[in-house]
């Protein structure tokens, strides 16, 4: 008998092998008889359905001294229809165990609906009843308004709600994205029904939206059904955006929110980022991973590992229709906020200048590419990802190309895209905590302002 023993090399990790093939679920697209555009996304694993009717144009479109008026519109919209309660509606969703809901963002307002297959027809005629006849009664307004208020009243306990507010209003200026999308407690206050009937009116249409169908449905079938109920719905012409990038700071920005006595600093540092159909978007994505979107990310270690500043810390490229944020969010203890800020902003500055070494990129790649899969797992997350493809008017093969894309991006472009869209100099530096504590250090990153829970200027510390 002959003996062999293998000797395995145990100082080195073995090699990953090729990513497997993962082939972007199929999908398509046609409209029913009066505009409306169906995609569907086909998966008949099991026997549910969610159906995702988006309106184009969200909170971005609030009225000046409006804000909250596009989520307080979608808040009603299943608030009570001329053939149903907002009990009724409830009960009867309920009944079948289905869920439906709406929402708005910045770029959309969206009703989502999902319920077993054979409850198809229920789901549909309720969809049908809401966006058709809903009424907005008074009683639903003032109880959701009761709601809201409470809501930003305790809000303001958050610090890092207040550090949302306050770098929102720093980096966009006289401009949409620096409005809250759930509104104040004065616009709220002021919000009234003709407000409400007004933007439902514009916005409200087929013309103006566009449905994501995902699961156990055949396509034609389901556009029939669809078209069978929606076929006498109507409206406006298609409602064009018309608010632009905003302009990028000349200088760095410090705001300050009090929180006296405050152990701990919400802190957020960014610019004006990207649009969402930006070229060099997959690029900036794995940029922003090696910066702030994973555990391994620079900042993270630095600031969590090496320092031990905080829990953890994030950076993100908020891409909306127009340029929306970018920014680094972490929470840190109060006596090392300004470190915490000078390692944040050393880590921005140091991808302007440095190329991004070869293994470390190739983590980051590893990262994304084999992440992929799960994220299209289910026939919904397929949908968001169709649902993106329409809104802001990618290509259709967008995703089918995205790992090879990911793959063949070097560090030279990383190189690139970090000097063209970080800028260290403009950034806007916002803490929310013990203001006494922290302005003689915070001074050294540009002018300060100091600002009240309202996100307004004050010329001297308040107490929160």
């Amino acid at each position: 008998m002959n003996n062999f023993t293998t000797i395995l090399d145990r100082s080195t990790p073995p090699k990953p092998g090729p990513f497997p093939k993962v082939a972007f679920p199929p999908f398509d697209g046609a409209p029913i008889s009066n505009g409306l555009d169906i995609w569907t996304v086909p998966n008949h694993e099991q026997p549910i359905v969610s159906l995702s009717l988006y309106f184009r144009g969200g909170s971005a479109c609030d009225p000046q001294h409006r804000e909250g008026l596009a989520s307080s519109v979608a808040e009603l919209m299943t608030k009570g229809t001329l053939r149903r309660t907002a009990t009724q509606i409830a009960e009867e969703i309920d009944f079948v165990g289905g869920s439906l809901s709406a929402s708005s963002s910045w770029d959309a307002l969206t009703i989502n609906v999902s319920v077993l297959t054979k409850y198809l027809d229920v789901a549909v005629d309720l969809l049908a009843d809401v966006v058709q006849h809903t009424t907005f009664p008074e009683e639903e307004i003032e109880r959701m308004r009761l709601q809201r208020l409470a809501g930003l009243r305790q809000a303001k306990a958050d610090a890092g709600f207040l550090s949302d507010m306050v770098f929102s209003k720093l980096v966009f200026p006289n401009h949409p994205y620096g409005q809250q999308p759930i509104g104040t407690e004065r616009s709220i206050a002021e919000i009234n029904r003709e407000d409400i009937l007004r933007f439902a009116k514009e916005n409200i249409a087929p013309a103006n939206a566009f449905m994501v169908a995902a699961g156990d449905i055949e396509p034609d079938t389901f556009r029939k059904l669809m078209d069978s109920n929606l076929s006498s719905w109507s409206g406006p012409a298609r409602q064009t955006v018309t608010y632009g990038n905003a302009s990028l700071a000349r200088s760095r920005r410090v705001g300050l929110i009090n929180r006296e006595g405050a152990v701990q600093s919400a802190l957020r540092v960014g610019h004006i980022g990207i649009p969402r159909n930006t070229p060099d978007f997959i690029t900036l994505s794995a940029l922003n991973v090696l910066l702030g979107g994973y555990f391994n990310s620079r900042i993270n270690l630095n600031l969590r590992e090496v320092h031990g500043y905080t829990y953890g810390a994030r950076s993100a490229f908020d891409a909306r229709i127009a340029a929306g944020p970018f920014a680094v969010s972490t929470e840190v203890r109060t006596e090392v906020t300004t470190r915490a800020v000078e390692e944040i902003v050393s880590e921005i500055t140091r991808l302007t200048v440095e190329e991004v070494p070869e293994e470390e990129l190739r983590m980051v790649k590893n990262y994304m590419i084999g992440n992929f899969p799960l994220q299209i797992e289910t026939p919904q997350q397929v949908a968001g990802r169709v649902a993106a493809l329409v809104l802001y008017g990618l290509e259709r093969g967008y995703w089918d190309t995205y790992r090879q894309k990911l793959s063949a991006i070097t560090s030279v472009d990383l190189y690139r895209v970090a000097g063209e869209y970080l800028h260290p100099g403009q950034l806007a530096i916002v803490a929310s905590g013990d203001v006494q504590a922290l302005e003689a250090g915070m001074g050294e990153f540009g002018e300060i302002n100091v600002f009240n829970d309202e996100g307004t200027v004050i010329e001297r510390p308040v107490t929160i």
